[in-house]
């Protein structure tokens, strides 16, 4: 009985330092997810590719995706592609690229999101067949996916900010900073509230922080994202889809401008929302307004590397 205990208190242990490097890291306590400016981020797996390859070897290249924002990306458009070499030289890389996984993000108990790799593998040319030493290569790894932003900020509503009142307001409407992103590559970074009677304004600041592309979501465009194709129209690039813009229990999202087919555009990474609220009563009052966001998003890295003739 002795041993039995003691062999099933190994086991126990055992199961307990178990890791799981590709899911997410688990909290006892509620996090404050929504936070932070990025996406996905890819990188290439160190050595995968090496620095040098031989014409004589197979290429492998492993790509890491880690999901750091707060929303879980399973779009069927998702796509990782591997390109920047001359097809004569280097071949068997499929131009359709490779499916993303799907990948948790970032939740009241996940501290962290997902990761997972996709692989390319190639076969380079005999390159003194085509009178070539060595062949310099830039490999570009290009990630289209679809993304979302939902922020929330508490602003004070004041029906009536001009009537004289012995009564202490709760709140004044001010600007509200929301600086430290929303935990996706596109952020509300600033609400400013202006308070008139039975109306009050909002004016919500949305910028690309994520540092990579942004456009139109939908299959047509995440199709255009591919470096394979004629790429994405002007009229595509750096449009954000404002999904809704929400009181408790009500949008305000028809009051919003300006619009284009409920799309918000950006100059030069930034843009601007104008929405109005009617309000009522006599009570001075916080409450929460929910702005939600839906966009393609595009990230490029590259490695270089170089291909050597062993003859």
């Amino acid at each position: 009985m002795k041993k039995e205990m003691v062999l099933l208190t190994i086991l126990l242990l055992i199961a307990g330092c178990t890791p799981g490097t590709q899911q997410p890291d688990k909290e006892t306590q509620p996090a404050d997810y929504r936070s932070g400016n990025q996406g996905l981020r890819i990188s290439f797996v160190p050595n995968m590719p090496p620095h040098r390859i031989f014409d004589t070897d197979e290429i492998n290249v492993l790509i890491e995706l880690e999901n750091m924002g707060a929303y879980t990306t399973e779009g069927p458009a998702d796509r990782v592609y591997l390109s920047g070499f001359d097809p004569a030289i280097l071949s068997g890389i499929k131009t359709s690229g490779k499916s993303i996984p799907r990948l948790e993000g970032k939740g009241p108990y996940i501290s962290r999101g997902a990761t997972d790799r996709v692989s390319f593998s190639g076969i380079p040319a005999i390159l003194s067949v085509k009178n070539i030493d060595k062949y310099p290569l830039r490999l570009l790894a290009t990630a289209c996916y679809e993304y979302q932003t939902i922020a929330s900020a508490n602003i004070c509503i004041d029906p009536n900010p001009y009537k004289l009142s012995t009564t202490e307001k709760v709140c004044t409407p001010k600007s509200v900073s929301m600086g430290g992103g929303q935990g996706a590559p596109i952020a509300v970074t600033n609400i400013d509230v202006e308070a008139s009677p039975g109306l009050t304004r909002l004016r919500i600041d949305v910028r690309n922080t994520g540092g990579g592309e942004v456009f139109k979501p939908g299959i047509d465009t995440m199709q255009r994202c591919s470096p394979y194709t004629s790429g994405l129209g002007f009229d595509e690039i750096d449009y954000v889809r404002i999904t809704d813009v929400s009181m408790p229990g009500y949008s305000i999202m028809q009051s919003c401008r300006p619009l284009d087919q409920g799309y918000l555009r950006l100059v030069n990474g930034k843009g601007t929302l104008y929405c109005e609220i009617n309000t009522r009563g006599q009570s001075v009052y916080m409450t929460p307004v929910t702005i939600k966001l839906d966009y393609g998003y595009k990230n490029v890295i590259f490695k270089d590397t170089e291909i050597i003739s062993v003859q």
